[in-house]
């Protein structure tokens, strides 16, 4: 889809936004399509032409960011609205942007490419941090040897080299490695809905644990022993890999 596509129609351009996760061409053309109704309704709270252009910017800097919170197309325009007119109120109380990102106006073409772009690479590191706190996470479960093999696997070493590393024979590798295989990356696709189904203190003590909280500092945290706090760990972790083979199945 290109800028110059006009033949969408609001209903359309709206459910193009929620289905794509707001992709750089539709945010552009949306960008397009709403920058003035999202600017009057700035002014109305700031009654600064320069004010109303940054905080329109910071508008559809957010709604690109949060791009996943809007489920119904037909919402849409509400929701830019909305958030217009909360960054308005917040900045009408600080008078400068606390982001620290330079904002250009969306008045001119290349104003809106470069804003677009700025955004799109905001929203890839993003994602690339939640992916790095979802494989930390992950990498918690396992024991220490098969964190080493998973790490190395990560990057593109083979059983012959990660045996050589480990003092592991090739075999032995394989075999963890064919086991990891089984289970890990069902957890991964699960995880949340894992935890949200464990009881509520199994639940507190998970939550810390995958977030990388010392044992000594969840027992203080939780009123805990250390040890009933491993031993709830070990037995997550086997019924999880139990949960996740058995929906394989």
């Amino acid at each position: 889809m290109g800028l110059d596509d006009n033949n969408l129609d609001d209903d359309e351009l709206h459910q193009r936004f929620v289905e794509t996760g707001g992709c750089e061409d539709t945010l552009k053309l949306l960008m397009q399509r709403h920058k003035k109704s999202v600017r009057a309704c700035v002014l109305k709270i700031l009654n600064d032409p320069r004010d109303a252009d940054e905080v329109t910017n910071e508008t559809f800097r957010k709604a690109f960011i949060n791009s996943d919170k809007i489920k119904y197309p037909d919402k849409l325009e509400g929701w830019l609205h909305t958030i217009a007119k909360n960054t308005a109120i917040d900045y009408g109380r600080k008078r400068k942007d606390e982001d620290g990102i330079e904002f250009v106006s969306l008045d001119d073409e290349d104003g809106k490419n470069n804003a677009a772009a700025a955004l799109l690479a905001e929203r890839e590191a993003r994602q690339a941090e939640a992916l790095r706190y979802q494989w930390e996470r992950l990498l918690r479960i396992l024991s220490e040897q098969d964190r080493e093999i998973v790490e190395y696997i990560k990057d593109g070493l083979r059983p012959k080299q990660i045996a050589e590393k480990i003092d592991f024979t090739p075999p032995t590798v394989q075999k963890r490695r064919e086991r990891l295989l089984e289970w890990l990356p069902l957890v991964a696709n699960q995880l949340d809905e894992l935890l949200d189904d464990l009881p509520l203190e199994d639940q507190k003590i998970m939550e810390r644990y995958l977030d990388g909280q010392p044992i000594e500092e969840i027992s203080k945290s939780l009123v805990i022993t250390p040890t009933d706090i491993e031993t709830c760990v070990k037995r997550v972790i086997r019924e999880w890999k139990k949960t996740v083979r058995s929906d394989a199945t």
